[in-house]
């Protein structure tokens, strides 16, 4: 994974030296790149189809809607490349943490007080990509002889305190056990004796490691008091505890080795390398790169779709409202020609009269084409193909073809378009209203419910 995020790299310095060679115009350098980027993929991209939905929000020329296009495109490629750049880094940065606490003394195992029990400790045995786990067990801090008679005054509570331990009962010892060498206000010394010693230690150690069956042992607790003994034998059971699997090297024979020789210290230190195998506490996993680098690959995807989904919406709000502006539109032309005005009179006189929307712009801008010397008819032709909705695009074909034709029957279409527009308009007033008493359904549902449970509850607390 280290070889992809230098890759990446490698492919945004390149970028970075071609975008200032050839657009070095621009003084962003996210604005070189993107724009860099776009240059050489845009053959990939459907130009045609996203200048089609913008040009249905700007109103603007073909050469404006080309940068408009490209402005797009290059804020996508922008917020996929921070995305990107952002993964890679934090790729690096990660590989790079681990790296720095790979430095000397990475290896050192913290042990337990010496209260503490025993706690496990996984070490992985060879490369990241092939790594054995071993469980090592890693006991408490032991005492000297002198800390351990200094602290035991403090710890122990008296020949009658519970020596178990961790264990369940007397027949099943398979943990360490309590015993106090002395009792709660110090005035008898007490002494620990075991027919098995290798397996119960004075301090209270069970050592089952060589363990294989069970066996009874005699623990017998020997009270002094000046020239007074009296001695007492516990009947114990020692089960043997389950090891963790081993290596089938020498491997767990050293770890085990560097353990035990540093029990009394507060921690010790592993080798990096054994035998040749490399030796880890924690486990080298290069999942971690690539779930960040999918996560990159997702943000990425939800960029695109995010931006297509926002331009679709804009689209389809710019049609609901040309929709709704269209049988206003439609009554204004058919009164100022009704006047004795021409079609471009007319829109003139709605774009001095009207508000600054999606329609007066469009107006607008097929006016300043006729002022340019753009032939009129075909100008009203192209109005309708760039707003896109079949009734705009009908009443332009009309007015188009009155132009070039000379008919003279240019009020009746007018008049018949007010009236089909206006048939248009209730439709879509009905649909509206019927969509509102839709989602005020579930309101009505909820407050039903309400009622409901005002009117039965007092029936309920009066039973």
């Amino acid at each position: 994974m280290l070889i992809i995020n230098l890759i990446i790299i490698i492919i945004f310095l390149m970028l970075a030296l071609i975008s200032r060679k050839h657009f070095s115009k621009y003084k962003k350098l996210s604005d070189r790149l993107s724009l860099c980027i776009f240059m050489y993929l845009k053959r990939f991209f459907d130009l045609n189809k996203t200048k089609t939905d913008l040009r249905k929000i700007h109103v603007v020329s073909d050469s404006k809607l080309d940068e408009i296009c490209r402005q797009y495109y290059t804020k996508i490629i922008s917020i996929c490349m921070v995305v990107i750049f952002v993964i890679n880094l934090a790729c690096l940065l990660l590989y790079g943490y681990r790296q720095f606490n790979k430095g000397e003394g990475s290896n050192v195992i913290k042990r337990g007080g010496y209260d503490d029990e025993i706690s496990i400790t996984k070490i992985y045995v060879g490369e990241p990509d092939n790594q054995r786990e071993y469980e090592l067990s890693v006991y408490p801090r032991e005492y000297t002889a002198d800390e351990f008679y200094e602290e035991a005054d403090k710890v122990f509570n008296g020949l009658k305190s519970d020596i178990l331990g961790n264990n369940e009962d007397l027949q099943h010892i398979s943990g360490d056990l309590n015993l106090p060498v002395t009792d709660k206000d110090g005035r008898f010394d007490i002494s620990w004796e075991s027919d098995y010693p290798e397996y119960i230690l004075p301090s209270g150690r069970v050592n089952l490691e060589e363990l294989r069956h069970e066996t009874e042992v005699n623990l017998v607790a020997e009270i002094m008091y000046l020239d007074f003994t009296a001695k007492f034998t516990y009947n114990l059971v020692l089960v043997p505890c389950k090891k963790p699997e081993e290596l089938s090297d020498e491997i767990s024979v050293v770890l085990k080795q560097i353990e035990t020789n540093s029990r009394n210290d507060s921690s010790f230190e592993i080798p990096d390398e054994i035998n040749g195998n490399k030796i880890s506490i924690s486990k080298m996993d290069n999942n971690s790169y690539k779930k960040l680098f999918f996560l990159g690959i997702v943000m990425c995807t939800f960029t695109i779709v995010f931006s297509n989904n926002s331009l679709s919406k804009k689209k389809r709000n710019r049609e609901c409202v040309l929709e709704f502006l269209y049988p206003s539109f439609v009554n204004r032309i058919s009164l100022l020609i009704g006047s004795g005005m021409n079609i471009r009179n007319c829109f003139i006189s709605i774009i001095a009269d009207a508000d600054n929307n999606i329609l007066t712009r469009e107006l607008e801008f097929t006016v300043n084409q006729i002022k340019a010397g753009y032939d009129e008819a075909t100008a009203y032709e192209e109005l309708g193909i760039r707003i896109g909705i079949p009734v705009y695009n009908r009443l332009m074909s009309h007015i188009s073809q009155n132009l070039r034709m000379g008919t003279g029957d240019l009020r009746t279409i007018m008049a018949d378009e007010v009236r089909e527009a206006m048939e248009v308009r209730k439709e879509n007033a009905k649909k509206k209203g019927e969509r509102a008493s839709t989602k005020l359904l579930f309101p009505m549902i909820i407050l039903m419910a309400v009622v409901i449970v005002i009117i039965m509850f007092p029936a309920f607390v009066g039973i």
